[in-house]
C-alpha cells in the first residue's frame, strides 16, 4: 500500500477498507495506526472531500467509515485485500540511496580575499566630472 499511497492514506484506507469495514472515531484510528490526530484528522477531511470516506457525529465522537457507495469502493477494498495477502516491501529498496550519484558535492572555491592595503576597483563613488 506504501508504494500506491502516501503512507497516511495507506493506513487509514488500510483500517477503513479493509476486512471489518467498522466506523472508526478520530481517536480509535490514532490508537490503530499510531499517527498523529492532526495528521489523521487532515487525511480523514481529503478523504471525505472526495466521497470516500463519509462520517457522522454523535455529540461527542465524530464516527468515519468507507462510503460504500462511491464507484473507487470496490476497487479499493479489492486493494487492500490483495495488500494484506502480499508480502511487504523492504522500505530500503523504495527509498533513495544516500550518498552516491543522488547528491551533488558542492564545490569547495575559496572566497577571494580583498587586499586591504588596496580598494576595491568598481569605482563606484568616483564622481564622474573628475573621472576625464
Amino acid at each position: 500500500m506504501e508504494v500506491l499511497f502516501p503512507q497516511v492514506r495507506a493506513e487509514l484506507l488500510r483500517v477503513l477498507f479493509g476486512a471489518s469495514q467498522k466506523q472508526r472515531y478520530v481517536r480509535e484510528l490514532m490508537a490503530i495506526t499510531g499517527l498523529a490526530m492532526h495528521t489523521i484528522q487532515d487525511e480523514l477531511r481529503k478523504l471525505t472531500a472526495i466521497g470516500l470516506v463519509v462520517s457522522w457525529s454523535n455529540g461527542y465522537h465524530r464516527f468515519y467509515r468507507a462510503q460504500q457507495e462511491n464507484a473507487l469502493f470496490e476497487h479499493l477494498h479489492q486493494i487492500v485485500q490483495l495488500s494484506e495477502k502480499l508480502p511487504t516491501a523492504k522500505h530500503s529498496v523504495l527509498n533513495r540511496p544516500a550518498g552516491g550519484l543522488t547528491r551533488r558535492k558542492r564545490m569547495k572555491t575559496p572566497i577571494a580575499k580583498m587586499r586591504p592595503s588596496r580598494p576595491p576597483g568598481w569605482d563606484l563613488f568616483k564622481d564622474k566630472r573628475t573621472a576625464s
